[in-house]
């Protein structure tokens, strides 16, 4: 593994963005937005146009080789699925100098990257294939992506009942459009870690920015709430919780498994879900 340690220079900085393809950035700026990519994320994001998966799979191998030998990206130790599974496994976040290259404040970021926990590991993963998966299937399902917000991006700051600020974390906001309208999407993704009455609370956390008005007045609707979940067990205790709660607008909430994201996706947009918002705040 390259010596992280070294700072790089401003011209060994400049030198290094002369020597970098349109992809090349784009990859930079994709793991940048996730903090951490597995070697397959980025085979699925930008080596989509190779004649056979072999092929891709090289093509993605070669590329992150090179770009870990320029010290712009590292790996981590920890690997998905374990070391029988080569490079596939790799799992890959900015080395100094591809932060210096993208974040304005990275000086000083080799003395500040820490090892993650497995959990966070585990749910930022989740989060990029939820991504992807979203992105491929706008090829096949008569929608496009047409805007997604990742975690910070995301994130939206409200004042509470009592005057106080408070901010609301989607891990994604997702905007899915067809030639007749646009859906909005603020996208939760459970690892099954937390209690259910957490992710009630969380619900809550997102009906008292509904009352608010902050995102009507943004998108002109409020945007559904996609819980995705790890066992269809989960999904039925989240909607008994739901529906045991008086208080929340069940129909802002939808609930599924993450094989199943594509469909609850399509079922919206065919009108197999009620469309409350579509004209409108909800009531």
């Amino acid at each position: 593994m390259p010596d992280t340690q070294k700072r790089a220079s401003a011209s060994h900085l400049q030198e290094l963005k002369s020597r970098l393809s349109a992809r090349d950035w784009n990859i930079l700026q994709f793991i940048n937005r996730h903090h951490f990519a597995t070697t397959i994320h980025i085979r699925r994001a930008f080596f989509t146009d190779h004649a056979t998966p072999t092929a891709a799979a090289r093509a993605t191998v070669r590329t992150l080789d090179r770009l870990l030998g320029l010290r712009l990206i590292n790996r981590l130790e920890r690997r998905v699925g374990g070391i029988k599974h080569g490079s596939a496994s790799f799992i890959w976040h900015l080395d100094a100098a591809g932060a210096r290259i993208l974040r304005a404040d990275a000086d000083d970021l080799r003395h500040r990257h820490h090892t993650p926990s497995i959990q966070f590991l585990d749910h930022t993963l989740a989060i990029v294939d939820a991504h992807l998966t979203l992105l491929e299937a706008s090829n096949d399902h008569g929608f496009q992506v047409s805007a997604i917000e990742v975690e910070t991006e995301a994130w939206r700051q409200h004042l509470g009942a009592a005057g106080q600020t408070e901010i609301l974390k989607p891990d994604l906001f997702v905007t899915v459009s067809t030639e007749q309208f646009d859906d909005h999407w603020y996208v939760e993704i459970d690892r099954g870690t937390e209690s259910i009455p957490i992710l009630l609370a969380k619900c809550r956390a997102y009906d008292a920015y509904r009352r608010s008005g902050r995102a009507q007045a943004e998108h002109g609707v409020f945007p559904r709430v996609l819980w995705v979940l790890p066992t269809e067990r989960r999904v039925e205790r989240l909607h008994a919780a739901l529906r045991a709660d008086k208080d929340l607008p069940k129909h802002v909430f939808v609930a599924t498994i993450h094989d199943s994201l594509t469909d609850a996706i399509v079922a919206a947009l065919a009108d197999e879900l009620p469309q409350p918002d579509r004209q409108g705040a909800l009531s």
